[in-house]
């Protein structure tokens, strides 16, 4: 599927004054609240899903300033705004009690969502992302744009073009993606000139520094069960995050996955499928 028949295939719900993308894959079993990470979108589970289709109810969406969303200009990103927008879309599709399946940025906002404790999360699935900054290891182009001032010189004058971004985003894989797979990730990111804020969006990774130690005290206090699936050769999330996941709460089920990197999920889908339903059976 591409990134196109993934966009017509979606529908648009209202948060504030912003154009969410959502999209349901799926009639029967339980739901699955699926959240994404930085910089792509829901697009990143699109190998996944139809693995998983007849068992389970997948409500997928894309962050405000990713994807297929609205992507406002010299907007503040926040991650509390993101957990605004989980639990948005949530509402809108009558999700109570759900299940959550999750990656990178997204483990972030769910463990913000388990500290609010608003939305009944029953099960969690966490696959690659630094939730600790200690073990995070950012690639060139992730450090420039966190710079105060080269960041919004480099999304101002349009520096990151597709040549340097296959480069840097082909190296989260293990199995570097296709021309053509990353053609479409880009075209996600470029989508309503999604470049103009990129580094805006990645500011959240600042917020992740002041809080994470108060999220992970939500994870280690909430009572979900949980799964985590790592690619072990992640060279940005590297595997000591998910031991430090393990470490407060000892009774993860962990899945290491030797010969895969940031993006299991893409690069393994059926080997995640297997264990996501496992997890949620």
């Amino acid at each position: 599927m591409t990134p196109e028949n993934w966009r017509q295939t979606g529908h648009i719900i209202k948060f504030k004054d912003y154009d969410i993308y959502t999209r349901v894959v799926g009639t029967h079993g339980p739901a699955v609240l699926v959240l994404h990470g930085f910089p792509t979108s829901s697009y990143d589970y699109a190998r996944l899903m139809p693995l998983l289709a007849d068992h389970y109810r997948f409500i997928l969406f894309d962050f405000l300033g990713y994807g297929f969303s609205d992507k406002p200009q010299k907007h503040p990103y926040s991650l509390f705004e993101q957990a605004d927008v989980a639990e948005a879309v949530a509402s809108y599709y009558g999700l109570e009690h759900v299940y959550v399946l999750t990656h990178d940025m997204g483990n972030s906002v769910v463990l913000e969502l388990m500290k609010r404790g608003r939305l009944s999360i029953e099960r969690v699935v966490m696959l690659n992302g630094s939730v600790l900054l200690t073990h995070y290891r950012p690639v060139v182009t992730q450090k420039l744009l966190l710079h105060p001032t080269i960041g919004p010189l480099i999304t101002r004058l349009r520096l990151i073009r597709r040549p340097l971004f296959a480069r840097q985003f082909g190296k989260l894989f293990a199995q570097r993606p296709s021309a053509e797979e990353i053609i479409e990730f880009w075209s996600l990111i470029q989508y309503h000139d999604g470049m103009a804020n990129y580094h805006l969006l990645i500011q959240y990774l600042s917020e992740r520094r002041i809080h994470e130690l108060t999220w992970l005290d939500a994870l280690a206090q909430h009572t979900a069960p949980l799964t985590v699936i790592w690619g072990q050769r992640d060279p940005v999330a590297i595997p000591k995050i998910a031991e430090a996941i393990l470490e407060r709460r000892p009774d993860t089920t962990y899945f290491p996955l030797d010969e895969i990197g940031h993006f299991p999920q893409w690069e393994a889908p059926q080997t995640v499928a297997n264990i996501v339903h496992k997890a949620f059976s």
